[in-house]
């Protein structure tokens, strides 16, 4: 990346007309030299670009757990000059943590997601001309003494909990977030998604978001939605759908036009849709779940098969935890964290733009040599595309396997 601009150049002992850095930095400079240019906080030389960087660096970086690790990162005069930055003591990362306003990455983000590409995916949700978003949150625990984040309080010890909600937008066909925002555990998930509705989407939804003010706001936004309801609703019957092959084939038990009713307070609400599809919990007892959706000419089925691929995003939340570590903030602050967020971000979409396919524990192992220098993207494209392979010849066998 570029080190001509003037601060930078003043801030580097060595400098160099142009430094070539890793690929994501690469990727990313133009955005890079516009938070470059924002002001530095107080009277220091660490700058917004700097920050993201070595954020960057903590999320391809397992090891990394707390400002001090990061600190370290930067002591090597090799990897400073490499990355084009600065020392950077802990208490000035807090302290930058706490003072750059996290939106200001915001544009970044959307390139990024604009950047992307439909990936690999059930062939049959191609019957759909709108975005398909599945969203839903997950807590992380934090430290008792961050008060805005107090969660609950055990009744057996007495002992406040601190917990923060990480509330995901995941695209289910292009396989990636496009959105996150970080919430105290206490701010409902309906909340925040009515913050960030947009046009000409599908919301998949479960049942924590089930809300007719929510209905209400996402058909004024000109989308529609699929939300798995918690219990029976007090309902019209409008009309009877008769069922198709494909619909008893996958499972499908009733289709209803309904009317809500309520003796209490008058939904303003338009004829919904009421579909009943059987499934078996995990006990292996027969269930059936309760799909009310805004879509009133998509067949039964795709309806059913919308709300299974919800699941995506409960998947990513596994992959954030377990395979990329994502499990520890660097900071007490909510705009330290929701800058942590968004960086995250950042990295998630340029392994997906790299890879051309949703980020695997593979693709984040391999992809972090590349970003580090350490392995030729061509060769670890090569590495990647044997490894999903090797995962789809295995779900195919195992598909099988179950299916006999």
């Amino acid at each position: 990346m570029k080190c001509g601009r003037k601060k930078r150049v003043a801030m580097n002992a060595e400098p160099q007309r142009q430094v070539v850095g890793p690929r994501y930095l690469r990727l990313i400079e133009e955005h890079l030299d516009v938070l470059h240019n924002q002001p530095a906080h107080g009277n220091r030389g660490f700058f917004l670009d700097q920050l993201v960087i070595a954020h960057l660096l903590a999320f391809f970086n397992p090891s990394v757990q707390g400002l001090r690790s990061i600190e370290d990162l930067f002591e090597d005069p090799k990897r400073r000059k490499k990355f084009g930055l600065v020392r950077a003591p802990k208490s000035t990362i807090a302290d930058a943590q706490r003072l750059f306003d996290p939106d200001l990455l915001l544009p970044l983000i959307d390139s990024l997601v604009q950047r992307a590409q439909i990936q690999p995916h059930d062939r049959r949700l191609d019957v759909l001309t709108r975005k398909l978003l599945a969203v839903d949150g997950s807590f992380f625990a934090v430290a008792p003494r961050i008060l805005w984040a107090l969660y609950n309080q055990s009744e057996a010890t007495g002992i406040r909990k601190g917990q923060v909600r990480l509330h995901i937008n995941f695209d289910v066909l292009k396989g990636i977030p496009e959105a996150a925002a970080i919430t105290s555990g206490q701010v409902r998930e309906a909340k925040v998604l009515q913050s960030k509705l947009q046009e000409d989407c599908i919301y998949v939804l479960d049942r924590g978001f089930q809300a007719y003010q929510l209905i209400r706001d996402i058909l004024a936004a000109k989308s529609d939605v699929v939300v798995r309801v918690r219990k029976p609703t007090t309902n019209k019957i409008i009309a009877i759908n008769p069922l198709t092959e494909e619909d008893i084939k996958e499972d499908v038990i009733s289709d209803h036009h309904i009317e809500l009713k309520n003796s209490r307070k008058k939904h303003d609400l338009p004829t919904l849709r009421l579909i009943i599809v059987a499934y078996t919990d995990r006990d292996d007892q027969p269930r059936e779940m309760l799909l009310l959706t805004t879509l009133m000419d998509i067949p039964a089925w795709v309806i059913a098969m919308i709300y299974q691929h919800r699941w995506q995003v409960e998947l990513f939340f596994r992959w954030l935890k377990t395979s990329a570590h994502f499990n520890h903030f660097f900071s007490e602050s909510e705009s330290g964290m929701t800058l942590q967020v968004n960086v995250m971000m950042i990295a998630l979409l340029l392994i997906a733009i790299d890879t051309g396919a949703r980020p695997s524990r593979y693709d984040y192992a391999i992809m972090s040599e590349v970003y580090f220098g350490e392995m030729d993207f061509d060769v670890a494209m090569k590495i990647a595309t044997r490894r999903r392979k090797e995962r789809q010849r295995a779900a195919e066998l195992a598909r099988k396997k179950r299916n006999k």
